[in-house]
């Protein structure tokens, strides 16, 4: 009977054992114990772009959660940090296990059209989520995925409550959060655009700097001039360029296509989106792969350094030699051979790239011009601040 009874408990303690066991294997870990909560401001901020302040809110928590990534490493706010002027001033960014993206991450600008250096996304909508399923940087492949375990974060509840009236949230709620918040970074509150209001004049030298970036530099004919922001809010005068995308003859032959390594044409290989020139003096370093430390470094590159590839854009060749002395547009009236209005790239391949010819002062100025774009507050603004930042 004691040896029945011995049998009996052995198999019940074995068995209460295995249970716990497999209840331990099975029950999935918390995300939040991973990731303290953030801490957010009693009156929600006022975002400028926003009709909803509060899903503008939920977004700026998702974009510095690393709860995002599969192994809670990496935030949108790890490449795009406050504090290097939302990009991370270094070359490439790494992503989750210490891998290197391939190109480096630009600054954040909201603006309408094309993103990332090969302009796969088409708007902010498309951009939002490709970081997050990137296979270097975030590696949530399966949204659905995402969206659960956001749903098992206790700090996420009153916040989705507040905007969607519900304790969880869907796919593309998490879009137009992160989307309503990234719509806002609009710094384009900087000196030109006091001085084009008339409100603050330049120096001697960034006056000069400017009339070389409107013509002798032909900088404006990619960087356009135009206001900042989805919604208008701002100032603007900051160089926004919409769907641009031009070969700036960076090589001979480029290891990295840019648009050509997207759409597999060879006419644009060494093709890339050309970038928001906002705050640039704070985003080294520059171009897609980060070459050019410096500003002085990107202004000789077009003054000297232009290679002679196949696809370099028409605007960077060298006319010249069809009349001395004749003014840009009438250079580009005699090279349309065609005469459709437009220059094409083999109407002008046997012309030389370009060599602007600036001189020492010339350059300096073109480089103090350019800062007249910055606007410190990129650094100061706390609705941009990352909530979990223990100050």
């Amino acid at each position: 009977m004691k040896t029945k009874r011995t049998l009996f408990a052995s198999v019940l303690l074995l068995t209460i054992l295995a249970g716990c066991k497999k209840n331990q294997s099975t029950e999935p870990p918390s995300p939040e114990d991973l990731s303290n909560a953030p801490t957010l401001p009693a009156r929600t901020y006022d975002y400028a772009n926003s009709e909803n302040d509060s899903l503008a809110e939920l977004g700026r928590v998702l974009f510095y959660d690393k709860n995002l990534s599969l192994n809670n490493s990496v935030a949108c706010g790890s490449c795009h940090k406050q504090t290097s002027a939302f990009c991370n001033n270094e070359r490439f960014s790494t992503g989750m296990e210490d891998l290197k993206a391939p190109r480096n991450s630009p600054s954040i600008f909201a603006k309408n059209g094309s993103m990332f250096w090969d302009g796969r996304a088409g708007d902010m909508s498309q951009l939002v989520f490709m970081p997050v399923q990137n296979h270097v940087e975030m590696k949530f492949s399966d949204l659905g995925e995402l969206r659960q375990k956001i749903n098992r974060i206790n700090y996420y509840k009153p916040l989705i409550k507040k905007v969607f009236r519900s304790e969880y949230i869907e796919e593309e709620d998490v879009r137009a959060a992160m989307l309503e918040f990234l719509k806002n970074f609009d710094f384009s509150r900087n000196k030109f655009a006091r001085h084009q209001a008339n409100m603050e004049r330049l120096d001697p030298s960034e006056e000069n700097g400017k009339e070389i970036f409107f013509s002798k530099g032909r900088c404006s004919n990619c960087h356009h001039l135009g206001t900042g922001g989805q919604g208008g809010q701002g100032s603007g005068y900051g160089a926004v360029s919409p769907n641009l995308i031009f070969n700036i003859g960076l090589d001979d032959e480029y290891k990295d296509k840019g648009v050509g390594a997207r759409t597999g044409a060879s006419e644009d290989y060494g093709k890339f989106l050309v970038p928001v020139l906002l705050n640039v003096e704070y985003t080294s370093p520059y171009m897609h792969d980060g070459r050019f430390k410096t500003l002085d470094e990107v202004v000789e590159h077009y003054n000297s350094g232009i290679k002679n590839h196949a696809n370099l854009d028409p605007q960077l060749r060298d006319l010249s030699s069809l009349g001395k002395g004749l003014p840009d547009s009438e250079l580009l009236r005699l090279a349309d051979k065609n005469h459709n209005g437009t220059l094409e790239i083999n109407e002008v391949s046997g012309f030389p790239p370009v060599r602007l010819g600036l001189s020492s002062s010339e350059k300096r100025d073109l480089v103090a011009f350019l800062k007249t774009l910055s606007d410190p507050s990129i650094f100061t603004d706390g609705k941009f601040s990352d909530p979990f930042s223990k100050k």
